[in-house]
């Protein structure tokens, strides 16, 4: 991918917790692919690190991540901006919009101003999945500009709920399985993910502005999974070394 693209940088000033930080820019064109999929071919952008080892879908699984928009981040939509999600391999596929679908469990998803917990219902049969995006409010986008927020939440798939803290505070408690279809392991995803960026371009067109997505960057720091929200959230167990 592009040098802009990531950065791992020492500042003690500016880390939410300790010396590091990463650094996430996103422009207009920046799509890549490999021997299993193309965001080029499929109308998406994206910068992402994702996490291993693979996990079972099973016990508590919770995770942690500060993460700070810059001050000139802009809200795409109708185009969607991912920041964070919990995707899975061997999960249930289908379509949307007429492109190949592969669902998360999980999104942390940007639009209308607004960040939020989605939460990907899924029904139907596992070659034609039915995807219902169920979205918990968490915070304005605004309130995250140039400023650190913590974001944290719990996957229970044996007692069937999802737990969200934002900032140490509870925010939703989801009394509902996390899955329908059991895949065969998940995965924590962070960065930078735009979906159908085809939607953005043809509106600034409809009303005759320049259709080039702006350029996004956005922060992240002190990354976490765990077994319990002790594990994993620092503003509820202070005692958690910082990451670096």
């Amino acid at each position: 991918q592009n040098e802009h693209n990531y950065s791992y940088i020492s500042d003690i000033n500016f880390a939410r917790r300790g010396s590091f930080y990463q650094r996430f820019e996103l422009r207009d064109g920046d799509c890549f692919g490999d021997e299993d999929w193309n965001d080029c071919d499929n109308n998406r952008e994206r910068i992402e690190l994702s996490s291993e080892p693979r996990q079972k879908p099973e016990d508590v699984q919770c995770f942690a991540y500060s993460i700070m928009l810059d001050k000139a981040f802009i809200d795409i939509y109708p185009t969607n901006t991912t920041l964070g999600q919990v995707h899975q391999i061997g999960g249930p596929s289908g379509t949307t919009e007429e492109l190949p679908s592969f669902p998360p469990i999980i999104q942390i998803e940007a639009f209308k101003g607004r960040l939020y917990f989605l939460w990907h219902e899924l029904s139907g049969s596992v070659s034609n999945v039915i995807d219902i995006g169920k979205a918990y409010d968490l915070i304005s986008l605004d309130e995250m500009k140039d400023k650190w927020t913590d974001i944290s939440f719990c996957l229970n798939y044996k007692d069937k709920r999802m737990d969200v803290w934002i900032n140490g505070i509870k925010k939703h408690e989801i009394l509902k399985s996390p899955i329908s279809f059991i895949p065969e392991y998940t995965y924590f995803k962070y960065g930078i993910y735009r979906s159908f960026i085809s939607k953005y371009k043809q509106q600034e067109k409809m009303f005759e502005r320049d259709d080039t997505l702006p350029t996004q960057i956005v922060f992240y720091d002190e990354v976490r999974r765990g077994n319990s929200i002790e594990e994993v959230d620092f503003n509820i167990n202070p005692k958690l070394i910082p990451v670096d």
